[in-house]
């Protein structure tokens, strides 16, 4: 519930935002129900043995699995970022007033919503919202394609955050040469005035009195950037503050189909490292968090450094054979064999036939093939 005055409350807006915030934590309970439903009227069955597999889905534990790996990836880029010698920009991008439904001031160290915004265009916030994330996509891949011109050293982790108001907001840390921050400047100042955004904030580095006298939207101190992002995407659900946000949250992402997280592509995809470590044995899986260790590397960036893939991918009546790695200096070794389903937005997913994982040549997961039959 959003901090307020009484003659706010009172608004239909302001009702409206309340009723929302209890229909998105309906929707991921209700998406979560959906999925036990199914899984209580079906039976999924091992084709080699025959045997019945106890499933039960937990939004608790596919959150946690969901997070853990976003986090490595995170861990990964900002290594490898390091390694190139490339430098944190942080970047946040908020919409126009336009999008905003409320007016709101600082008050005792909080944010107090005063009074609807006349220049919301929108006749409701749902409204607001979906072409709010439209706008920041449009805006956020017209400054990306100008910057990856005359940039192509770079890397990103974009995060869509939702205000109190459930308008969104996003906010990125991209990876530069520091020799390229005067380009990135340019890029910036002229989305900024070409889409009138308001609060659009930079982080860097260093602490350059130039540059913060030249743009008013530079902000230094960038060291908690990736601590922001990481510590957003990764609520521990220990309390009933942090299992409400992380449902409301996943109800948002849900009702709107919004990509929360976006990275830059790394040699090992999120898909593939959940197979891989979430497929490992115990004495496995702590071995190679061991060695990960001594190499201060995250885990998810020691099995990308470490693994050698091969996809064998069926996709309209043709079969490519795709490598990745050096098969003699891998620990690792994943062999996938899919075909490849389009989708009507013109995306594809992958329905994978075999999966087979060697770690130092010893078979740690071969995954059956399952038939799913209706109970009676």
């Amino acid at each position: 519930m959003l901090y307020s005055n009484q003659r706010l409350k009172n608004t239909k807006l302001y009702k409206e935002h309340n009723k929302l915030q209890e229909s998105l934590y309906k929707v991921s309970l209700q998406k979560e129900a959906a999925q036990q439903k199914y899984l209580k009227e079906h039976i999924i069955i091992n084709s080699a043995t025959n045997e019945a597999l106890n499933i039960n889905y937990s939004f608790e534990k596919y959150y946690k699995k969901y997070t853990k790996s976003i986090e490595q990836k995170i861990y990964t880029i900002e290594a490898i970022a390091k390694e190139k010698d490339l430098e944190p920009v942080f970047m946040t991008l908020t919409l126009p007033s336009m999008y905003h439904p409320f007016q709101s001031i600082g008050y005792k160290g909080k944010r107090l919503y005063t009074a609807l915004n006349s220049e919301f265009a929108f006749k409701n916030l749902e409204e607001a919202i979906e072409e709010g994330y439209e706008m920041l996509n449009h805006i956020y891949r017209t400054f990306y394609k100008r910057l990856k011109k005359e940039v192509k050293e770079l890397m990103f982790i974009r995060v869509i955050e939702a205000h109190k108001t459930f308008v969104p907001h996003m906010h990125i840390l991209f990876f530069i040469k520091s020799s390229k921050k005067k380009i990135f400047l340019k890029h910036h100042a002229n989305i900024v005035n070409e889409f009138n955004l308001s609060q659009t904030d930079l982080e860097l580095k260093e602490d350059n009195e130039l540059l913060e006298n030249e743009n008013k939207n530079v902000v230094m101190g960038i060291n908690r950037a990736a601590k922001y992002i990481t510590k957003y995407i990764t609520k521990t659900l220990n309390d009933g503050e942090d299992y409400f946000t992380a449902r409301v949250l996943d109800g948002y992402k849900r009702l709107y189909k919004m990509r929360m997280i976006t990275m830059s592509n790394l040699d090992l995809s999120l898909a593939d490292f959940r197979t891989i470590y979430y497929n490992l044995d115990i004495d496995t899986k702590e071995k190679l968090l061991a060695k990960a260790k001594s190499k201060e590397r995250a885990i998810f960036h020691y099995i990308m450094e470490n693994i050698y893939r091969v996809k064998i991918i069926n996709s309209n009546a043709k079969t490519s054979i795709k490598k990745f790695g050096n098969i003699d200096k891998s620990e690792l070794i994943l062999i996938l064999q899919a075909t490849q389903i389009n989708n009507h937005k013109g995306g594809y997913g992958l329905y994978i036939h075999n999966l087979k994982l060697f770690v130092n040549h010893k078979l740690i997961y071969d995954k059956p093939n399952f038939q799913t039959l209706r109970r009676n």
